[in-house]
């Protein structure tokens, strides 16, 4: 029986292995020449009253600009102390988003935290990526506060800061991304408005005087020119930020040896649970219950900070594990 098992166990660690190998790169990414965050805006009773609203301009220079876009590179996290409050990452519209950029985060009344309360707005590269050197992380505060009981004043105060971060990104980019109304107002292009409308949540509601006549107050008017490829998913920095900081957080270590942090956690993870299923599995004399429970532990791999891509691989290998367990008899020839 353990000359059985092992015969079945060596060629899933292969497997695992090499699905490892082929999705988990290990190719590390320069800290940026510059990284700033050039001011954070508050503001509350935007939309309705009790929420807010938070606008951060950020700066990312490089000299060569690297394959990841900002994207996936870099994210912003609003902190009350250690505890985060909520994140965002920069849309990569523009040069995959370095450069200068902006970042918003938004709170319904019903979420908001309290009021001006003494935060700090973090500017990060993605722990998760294999850096080379110190993982670039800025931090900024005190915000600028505003706060009024007349949401129309508020409106008006966030589309003039809407409209003073357009220049800032028109000089940076330089592309036309604010132009001058028929009535000799400052309003978006269809340019800029294709940036904002994708950056700041309901930025009808919270801006509706950055519009030109005409322009759609859709959800998007240019769409941005990002490979899929290099998107991440809400799904995906759900489970990154929530083990940021935690004991599960591998960076240091992964750093430290040369390595992406996602394959570090992989391949730790994979190997203490194969050599666990194989320690049960001889202990009881029997395989088939042993890999039930194991398609169960690769699906849990992405709760700990195995790769989301690899966890979905592994998964479905964890499925035909269980699929051949339930199934298969062999001939009794």
């Amino acid at each position: 029986m353990k000359r059985k098992i092992t015969r079945w166990f060596l060629p899933l660690l292969l497997a695992l292995l090499g699905v490892l190998t082929f999705v988990t790169p290990c190719l590390a990414i320069n800290p940026p020449d510059d990284i700033d965050i050039v001011g954070v805006w508050a503001y509350r009773n935007c939309r309705e009253t009790g929420d807010q609203l938070y606008l951060i301009e950020y700066s990312i220079n490089y000299t060569s600009m690297p394959s990841e876009t900002a994207t996936t590179a870099f994210f912003g996290r609003l902190m009350d102390g250690t505890t985060e409050l909520a994140s965002t990452v920069p849309f990569a519209y523009f040069e995959k988003g370095y450069g200068r950029g902006v970042l918003a985060i938004y709170f319904d009344a019903d979420d908001a935290p309290a009021w001006a309360g003494f935060y700090t707005m973090r500017f990060m590269g993605n722990p998760f990526l294999s850096w080379n050197g110190t993982i670039p992380d800025v931090s900024y505060t005190p915000f600028d506060v505003w706060q009024d009981n007349d949401l129309g004043v508020t409106k008006s105060i966030i589309s003039s800061r809407v409209i003073y971060l357009a220049h800032e990104l028109e000089d940076d980019w330089g592309v036309d991304v604010v132009a001058v109304s028929d009535a000799g107002k400052d309003v978006l292009t269809d340019f800029g408005l294709g940036y904002f409308i994708n950056v700041i949540p309901y930025l009808a509601d919270v801006a509706p005087y950055i519009y030109a006549a005409g322009q759609s107050h859709g959800s998007g008017v240019i769409a941005p020119d990002i490979p899929v490829e290099e998107t991440r998913t809400d799904y995906a920095d759900s489970l990154t930020a929530n083990i940021i900081d935690t004991p599960l957080d591998l960076t240091d270590v992964a750093t430290v040896l040369g390595v992406s942090r996602g394959a570090l956690t992989a391949i730790l993870y994979y190997g203490i649970v194969l050599v666990v299923l194989i320690t049960v599995a001889r202990k009881i004399g029997s395989y088939r219950p042993v890999m039930l429970f194991g398609g169960f532990l690769v699906i849990v791999g992405s709760f700990i900070g195995v790769p989301l891509m690899v966890a979905i691989l592994g998964g479905l290998m964890g499925f035909g594990m269980v699929g051949w367990t339930l199934f298969y008899k062999p001939s009794q020839g």
